[in-house]
């Protein structure tokens, strides 16, 4: 009999690709979204419910599901939109949790970010899962909203067989919202400054695998980082000119203009009603310098991390398939 999956935020860039790597392993899946895709995963049936609305999640959910994956998350790093991402990552999550107990959910992956273990520190930091979280004093609100629903989380481990998942910075195909930016601007020799900041760039086909795997081997009330290749930001600008075949300035403003930038375009966008590309908390995030091991997934997920090259080359052929890059 066909395992069953219930996935959050299932038209978002993580949660497409966990949809169609479950639905080509002959699961059978329940997508919630707000409203209905345009372009569906063939053999995966949507759902509309949202996570502020208790009584749509619970006449989403089916019974008895055997893996609920919670990939939904406001992921606004603006701070006019803070109440509105605390209402979704808190108050949404824990609607989720009751409708989960309700319907006597067998497994639930949360799926959070490598951000609760800080962003706030100087110089490089070595994450891994013993590295003790921070996130909950971050003045960013997506970090602390995130480490406070990993929280909520733990503290009912043993009852929603629960465990967490930490991505780091995602890439890879179909991208619509998150580094495609970057990739356009690099396009477009337009980027601005080289961000100061260092990461782990991971392929999103690995973590929906990974996600996949925590689901059928993760321990209950356990973390797993599910990151990929470290690198600084320079770094991994010049390898995807590379791949791309770019030509791309590399300009480097000092740190107090670009903090001046971020605050000014924060300040205009209140005026304006119009999200700002740069503000204080996004640039707090990118300038974070830090490094993973995915050792501990490797060991008991059977995680794999796809040779970064092969990555870009796939988001070319796909920017080129969408007529982004020539």
């Amino acid at each position: 009999m066909a395992q069953t999956a219930f996935v959050t935020g299932s038209t978002g860039f993580l949660g497409r690709h966990l949809c169609q790597q479950l639905a080509a392993a002959g699961w059978q899946v329940t997508a919630m979204c707000r409203s209905l895709p345009e372009n569906a995963v063939d053999g995966v049936n949507y759902v509309t419910a949202d996570l502020l609305d208790a009584h749509s999640l619970k006449a989403a959910l089916p019974d008895q599901i055997d893996v609920l994956f919670h990939t939904a998350a406001d992921t606004n790093t603006w701070r006019k939109n803070n109440p509105r991402q605390t209402r979704t990552n808190l108050q949404g999550t824990e609607n989720l949790m009751a409708a989960a107990e309700q319907r006597q959910a067998k497994r639930w992956v949360h799926v959070s970010s490598i951000t609760t273990y800080g962003v706030d520190h100087h110089g490089l930091m070595q994450l891994t899962e013993q590295t003790p979280q921070e996130g909950l004093s971050s003045r960013v609100n997506y970090v602390k909203t995130k480490s406070q629903a990993e929280e909520m989380i733990r503290e009912k481990a043993s009852k929603l067989n629960a465990l967490i998942v930490n991505p780091t910075h995602i890439i890879g195909p179909d991208d619509q919202h998150n580094w495609i930016r970057l990739f356009k601007m690099m396009i477009k020799d337009e980027l601005p400054t080289v961000p100061v900041g260092a990461g782990s760039f991971v392929d999103v086909r690995d973590v929906a695998r990974g996600c996949i795997q925590a689901a059928e081997h993760g321990r209950t009330g356990d973390n797993y980082i599910l990151g990929g290749h470290n690198l600084d930001f320079a770094g991994f600008i010049d390898q995807v000119a590379d791949s791309f075949a770019l030509q791309v300035t590399r300009r480097h403003k000092p740190m107090p203009l670009i903090r001046l930038a971020a605050k000014v375009q924060s300040t205009l966008g209140y005026l304006t009603g119009k999200e700002p590309d740069l503000t204080p908390e996004s640039l707090q995030i990118i300038s974070h310098q830090y490094s993973t091991s995915s050792q501990k997934a490797k060991d008991e997920l059977g995680y794999q991390i796809t040779p970064l090259a092969d990555t870009l080359r796939d988001i070319r052929q796909n920017l080129k398939e969408r007529g982004i890059l020539s």
